[in-house]
């Protein structure tokens, strides 16, 4: 697949720091990596719009206890999604091994890289999916989300 992405929408989701660097180090089949969310009601809209298509996905590193730095710091094209535990094992990072979350799907993605810090988008500026506004200061998003594509 070329660098084509869905030019209208894009996800903004939050990964552990300990997990995007361990996705790094594992390897996987294609160099793909997978994360669980339970937000698995969330993955229709873009599924449905992208046409076969990647979606390019912002992340940012959340921290224990819900905390963040503000700001997308690492990029990847998410590719599907995988309701199997099983099947998304091999494409999860070492450091997941343990984890087992009740009802957890896996949102599968390939090219994640650490962006430069001139790419760094601010969590605030980007615009929820079918809003006018940028979420702003204010906003503590904690799962992943549906957004404006900000390029």
């Amino acid at each position: 697949m070329g660098n084509e992405t869905v030019a209208h929408i894009a996800l903004l989701a939050p990964v552990p720091r300990v997990h995007l660097h361990s996705a790094l180090e594992t390897v996987t089949p294609d160099g793909q990596g997978a994360f669980g969310t339970k937000a698995w009601e969330l993955f229709n809209e873009p599924d449905q719009k992208r046409a076969g298509l990647p979606v390019d996905v912002y992340i940012y590193q959340s921290h224990p206890e819900g905390s963040f730095e503000g700001k997308a710091t690492w990029h990847a094209r998410y590719v599907r999604l995988e309701p199997d535990r099983h099947e998304a094992k091999p494409y999860r990072p070492k450091s997941t091994e343990t984890d087992s979350v009740e009802g957890e799907v896996y949102w599968t993605v390939e090219r994640l890289r650490q962006m430069q810090p001139t790419e760094y988008i601010s969590v605030a500026d980007f615009v929820g999916f079918g809003r006018s506004k940028p979420y702003g200061k204010l906003f503590p998003p904690h799962r992943p989300l549906l957004v404006e594509h900000p390029l």
